[in-house]
């Protein structure tokens, strides 16, 4: 390495970790910093996408889905399976705490009433987080900032209620974007469940940003599962009549 090059490698760190520290004067506690994530998240208005989810069985895919999510503000989901066949055609509509969920193979409905359910129940919580109008996934926890590091804000969170999904949070957010890097959830027992790894953050409409590929990984460090991103468009005016649950075909 010459010493130009050298040179600039310093500054190139210095500057990193200037913008760092400047971050870590505006915001000083862990709330702040998750105030801050809600405001990127929710500076969405709507979301149309196609996203593949592939499972990992003992390092290799074990089965791949993929899916058509829509989100609109303030409180409307859908989500309609695209692949594998016997899953294709099969929806899920939200709107407020109503869940409306198709099986294809049936052509039955089923309704739910989100109010009821766990959190740990609702694994399109993820994606739910982007709409104003639904109680997201960290308010039942109160964050502490651990620090500033190469990766960002690190905040810890910890329960404030019973309903509370987790025994613990642990969250490393990137302080120019807002998108967490990395996410670890814990049980009661302080026992590792997910380990979250964020990628391909991008900035999907003016100021605000989005992964485009997520890997979960499990307490023995195995890889589980990669969601992707396949196609995604953000504030593009979807038609609220998109959640609308259709009508059945009457007897007559």
């Amino acid at each position: 390495m010459t010493g130009r090059t050298k040179r600039a490698h310093w500054i190139l760190l210095i500057l990193l970790a200037a913008g760092l520290t400047t971050a870590a004067q505006s915001i000083e506690t862990g709330e702040g910093v998750i105030a801050g994530l809600r405001a990127n998240a929710r500076a969405i208005e709507d979301l149309d996408a196609v996203i593949v989810v592939e499972t990992y069985e003992e390092g290799e895919v074990g089965l791949t889905q993929r899916l058509r999510l829509s989100v609109l503000q303030p409180d409307r989901m859908r989500q309609e399976y695209l692949a594998p066949d016997y899953l294709a055609g099969n929806l899920t509509l939200i709107v407020g705490n109503d869940m409306w969920i198709y099986i294809a193979a049936a052509d039955t409905w089923y309704e739910k009433d989100l109010s009821e359910l766990s959190a740990a129940e609702q694994p399109w919580l993820v994606f739910r987080q982007f709409l104003r109008g639904v109680e997201d996934e960290f308010a039942d926890y109160t964050f502490v900032l651990q620090g500033v590091d190469g990766e960002g804000f690190h905040i810890v969170g910890a329960p404030t209620t019973d309903d509370a999904a987790y025994g613990r949070i642990e969250l490393w957010v990137d302080p120019r974007t807002f998108v967490p890097s990395r996410r670890l959830l814990f049980d009661a027992d302080g026992n590792l469940l997910v380990d979250l790894h964020i990628l391909e953050v991008e900035e999907v409409a003016d100021g605000t940003y989005l992964a485009r590929a997520m890997e979960t990984y499990d307490e023995e460090g195995e890889l589980r599962s990669v969601i992707r991103y396949e196609k995604l468009a953000v504030n593009g005016g979807l038609d609220p009549a998109l959640f609308d649950r259709p009508e059945e075909p009457s007897d007559g």
